[in-house]
């Protein structure tokens, strides 16, 4: 389910993910913005943006609600094709998700680097939502990592396994990974764990 966003809500430093088409998102941050045109620096430089110049890619970026997602065609800059420019096409679209609803939520979360010299291990969310944690960060891991994670939501339980991407910097000691891969059972779980805290929130703030 999507709806059309009037005005563009994209702003400087925002950080971001530009989809592309069989690949998927790629984490950036928003360097500036001139008429349609919008000037982002890929967290990790990817050899594969170079095979859509001149094609249509997204944009998306993550709030409360949803997904803001732009569309555009894209252009490629930089020594290492990091600096790119998607010229914006139509409105923004607001794709409404329920697994994109974030709770606050501090459970247990083991974290697994999945790429060598970049260390990780125990530690906890800060929040959670369908598509993607925030966590403590002690050990600083640089964006564009990818990770294998496992969630305890319930003592005595089975954790939540996933594999993710470290895609969003919100200070030193916090990251945001975005979930990438996920069974469709342990995706129900954490979905029914979400909607349980978010109704135990409500009833909290309606004093029930």
């Amino acid at each position: 389910m999507s709806a059309t966003v009037s005005a563009p809500l994209l702003e400087p430093s925002e950080q971001v993910s530009v989809v592309l088409p069989k690949v998927g998102g790629l984490p950036a941050t928003v360097e500036s913005l001139s008429g349609s045109a919008v000037k982002l620096v890929l967290a990790v430089p990817d050899d594969r943006v170079r095979r859509f110049i001149g094609h249509e890619v997204g944009i998306e970026k993550t709030t409360a609600r949803g997904v803001q997602r732009f569309t555009g065609t894209l252009t490629v800059g930089g020594a290492k094709d990091e600096l790119l420019t998607v010229t914006l096409e139509g409105d923004a679209e607001r794709v409404q998700r329920r697994n994109f609803v974030r709770i606050d939520a501090v459970v247990p979360i083991k974290i697994v680097s999945l790429e060598k010299g970049v260390t990780a291990g125990e530690t906890t969310t800060l929040n959670v939502s369908g598509s993607g944690v925030l966590v403590k960060d002690k050990w600083r891991m640089p964006l564009g990592v990818d990770v294998r994670l496992e969630i305890h939501i319930e003592a005595g339980a089975e954790p939540i396994r996933a594999l993710g991407r470290v895609v969003r910097f919100s200070s030193e000691s916090e990251k945001g990974i975005r979930i990438e891969d996920i069974s469709r059972t342990d995706e129900d779980r954490l979905i029914k764990f979400i909607r349980e805290r978010e109704r135990a929130a409500l009833r909290t703030a309606r004093g029930l």
